[in-house]
């Protein structure tokens, strides 16, 4: 009982200190993201997206920390021993990966739940989205301990995983759509940037050319790469390598024989080569041999395995971070508008405007311009009575965002299982790995090698459809 007790006080308290982080953070993002100055407070624009991504990252610290260090101690707990070993007992042959699994797929079970019910209270009330995240937190909190007594078949492949599976493949097929959409609108704009040079070589010609070669000399030097230290004695891996070089080949073909006025262009190909090459790697550096993954180790010491980790937890977050906005973007219907004011503001050194700062940011001013005036106190009505205006003003805004709030929580529930695939195999409890190797395993292999067969048939249908259709428009 002593270690019981112990064990609850020790999950009772990190859960109280992961409510006050997080709930610290997110005020500190409310102000930072509209809150006001003076005496209104300003509406709370972009609270949201960071409280969430907080949340989320937190979240996967929980998962990691989980897996690798608290899931021994969960059968300590008071009415918990029978839902921690369901399907997972001591004697078992998946024992203990079935319980580490375990303890990550509860995480992302929870944070998965929250987003969904997130965009379900969004769909009606856009606003809550960005408000109380005390409450939100709260609430996160006490249903990520209610997990705790929860059977492990509810979230493991009998239950949670396999909707898990079918999200996060979803997750990778619109990254797949993302990543071509954004190589056609980025030679778009360079080309309008260029002007219509003919005669001569413009500066933006000049980049395009420039990220051409540079990306096909990566894809060329990674294939070469993968082949000397990736391939020795694993069939599997030549095939994948082989095959990517195959794709990349074929793709440039069609391309270079291809209708102009289609759209068709080298970047496009540069860039999608390199992310054949960059999945492919992903791939063969996954594979639990040994033998051919010189990435791969067993040897579970501490440096290594929190080395693994780290690298682990820091490519995830990116993920989290980068991914939370193309994919709301997509799930909106204006990737192309979207990326074209990003490649604005970046290639032409403009910067994009906030109509609701915009219009709230005079409001808190002081209208007498001179603080030392008698008039100080009026001015602090008047600039009340402005900030309450700006702030109505902004809550209507939010009241008809086109459902933004709700597909930005769709994305990171996706998100929420993707990361949980990463951490275990897919949730395939019979993977051979270690600690030091965190997302090595077969399952997480093909997945890789799969998401860069699904790049080759979306950009490989751009470039084949208009010649089965040419009575199509396909600009």
């Amino acid at each position: 009982m002593g270690i019981a007790a112990s064990a609850a006080c020790c999950a009772v308290e990190g859960a109280c200190c992961f409510c006050s982080s997080l709930t610290c953070c997110a005020r500190l993002c409310g102000c930072c993201g509209g809150g006001g100055g003076g005496g209104a407070k300003g509406y709370p624009e972009g609270a949201g997206r960071i409280g969430s991504l907080i949340l989320m990252m937190l979240s996967l610290l929980v998962a990691i920390s989980g897996q690798y260090w608290y899931y021994d101690y969960m059968t300590d707990i008071p009415g918990a021993e029978d839902a921690w070993t369901d399907g997972c007992k001591d004697s078992s042959s998946r024992y203990p990966r079935c319980r580490e699994y375990a303890a990550t797929e509860r995480v992302s079970f929870a944070a998965a739940c929250f987003f969904a019910f997130m965009a379900m209270l969004s769909g009606f009330m856009p606003p809550i989205h960005d408000h109380g995240w005390d409450i939100k937190v709260i609430s996160y909190i006490g249903f990520l301990i209610t997990t705790i007594w929860i059977p492990n078949s509810v979230v493991d492949n009998h239950g949670y995983v396999w909707f898990a599976r079918v999200g996060s493949f979803g997750m990778i097929v619109l990254q797949q759509v993302i990543l071509v959409d954004f190589a056609y609108t980025l030679n778009e704009k360079l080309l309008a940037l260029a002007g219509d040079t003919v005669d001569e070589m413009s500066s933006w010609l000049y980049a395009l050319l420039g990220l051409c070669f540079t990306n096909f000399a990566v894809s060329i030097t990674g294939i070469v790469l993968m082949f000397l230290y990736y391939t020795d004695g694993c069939d599997d891996s030549t095939t994948f390598v082989s095959l990517a070089l195959i794709f990349i080949v074929i793709l440039t073909v069609l391309q270079l024989t291809s209708d102009p006025e289609h759209g068709h262009n080298l970047l496009v190909t540069s860039v999608v080569s390199a992310y054949i090459t960059y999945l492919t790697y992903v791939g063969v550096s996954s594979n639990p041999n040994g033998s051919c993954n010189p990435n791969y180790s067993e040897d579970e010491t501490a440096v290594s395995v929190i080395l693994g980790l780290g690298i682990t937890f820091i490519s995830i977050c990116g993920t989290v971070y980068f991914s939370s906005r193309s994919m709301t973007n997509l799930l909106d219907g204006d990737v192309e508008q979207g990326k074209r004011s990003q490649l604005n503001a970046v290639l032409t050194g403009g910067a994009t405007s906030n109509p609701v700062n915009a219009e709230s940011a005079p409001a808190s001013l002081n209208s007498s311009g001179d603080p030392n005036t008698g008039a100080a106190a009026d001015a602090d009505t008047t600039q009340d009575a402005a900030g309450a205006a700006a702030y109505q003003a902004s809550w209507g805004a939010a009241m008809n965002d086109g459902g933004h709030a709700m597909k930005f929580n769709i994305a990171m529930m996706l998100i929420a299982m993707y990361w949980c695939m990463v951490l275990t195999d897919w949730g395939n409890v019979d993977r051979s790995s270690s600690g030091a190797s965190p997302t090595n395993g077969k399952i997480a292999m093909w997945m890789n090698i799969t998401a860069s067969w699904i790049c080759v048939l979306l950009y490989g249908w751009t470039l084949v459809a208009p010649r089965i259709f040419p009575d199509r428009d396909f600009s």
